[in-house]
């Protein structure tokens, strides 16, 4: 058996030697620069092959676990604002509370203080309104809260009473030694010789009273008056020296009104 194996490994591989001898000569005469191109070499690799073809996708893998949280974003602007819902049904009521105190004592109380001070802005405008008036008097004496004017003329008693009234006023009706002394200086002043006091004794002869009914609460009569002279003396003048005297009423005197 080795013989028989021997001999033919011999046959074959004479052809071999002699088709790889007629090649290299085919080789050297057809393509004289191949081997510059490609290495002749047996030992060396041949021209590289064909790309290969794109395997088939293969089946899809198992979920993995899912990763950690990532950090928050920052806070990203207001949404605009959503239609109002729906009204709600209307709740329970709830307990009813303490009872309060009323307010109408503090009504009543505000309304003094408003009627008050009414009042008192009622007495300033008054006020306002003689002092007003007073101003067309040139010449005046005060005496505490009174004012003395008069204007220089004279009138019989029942005209310088309208003209004094017509000013906010009355005719000068003294109280005391010092508004008396007032008096006399305005007479004094306008050089006059006397004029007309407010009061009289037209109601009840002999008694003399003030405009308002009262009687007198201080005098400076004259020595012997009043006597009333003639029987027709029912007004009182004042002289520049300060005293009285009981004076017809229509007489012409000098006028002069108290504020």
């Amino acid at each position: 058996m080795p013989l028989l194996l021997l001999s033919v490994l011999i046959l074959v591989t004479q052809p071999l030697r002699s088709l790889g001898t007629e090649m290299k000569t085919y080789t050297e005469k057809t393509v004289p620069d191949a081997c510059t191109l490609v290495l002749c070499s047996p030992v060396e690799n041949g021209l590289p092959g064909r790309d290969g073809r794109d395997g088939k996708e293969g089946p899809r893998g198992e979920k993995g676990d899912p990763g950690p949280a990532g950090a928050m974003g920052p806070k990203g602007p207001p949404g605009a604002r959503g239609p109002p819902g729906l009204k709600g049904d209307r709740g329970a009521p709830g307990d009813r509370g303490e009872k309060g105190e009323s307010g109408l004592p503090d009504a009543t109380a505000l309304r003094r203080q408003v009627e008050a001070l009414q009042g008192q802005v009622q007495r300033l405008q008054g006020a306002f309104n003689r002092y007003r008036k007073v101003d067309l008097f040139p010449d005046g004496r005060g005496v505490g809260e009174k004012i003395f004017k008069t204007g220089g003329f004279q009138k019989s008693f029942q005209e310088a009473q309208q003209v004094c009234r017509q000013a906010g006023g009355e005719l000068a009706s003294p109280r005391s030694a010092a508004e008396n002394e007032a008096l006399q200086q305005l007479v004094t002043a306008q050089n006059k010789g006397a004029a007309f006091l407010s009061m009289t004794d037209s109601r009840t002869e002999g008694k003399f009273t003030y405009p308002t009914g009262e009687t007198l609460v201080y005098s400076n009569w004259a020595p012997g008056e009043p006597n009333n002279d003639g029987g027709e003396e029912d007004c009182v003048e004042i002289f520049n020296n300060g005293k009285w005297n009981d004076k017809s009423c229509g007489d012409k005197l000098l006028v002069i009104c108290e504020f």
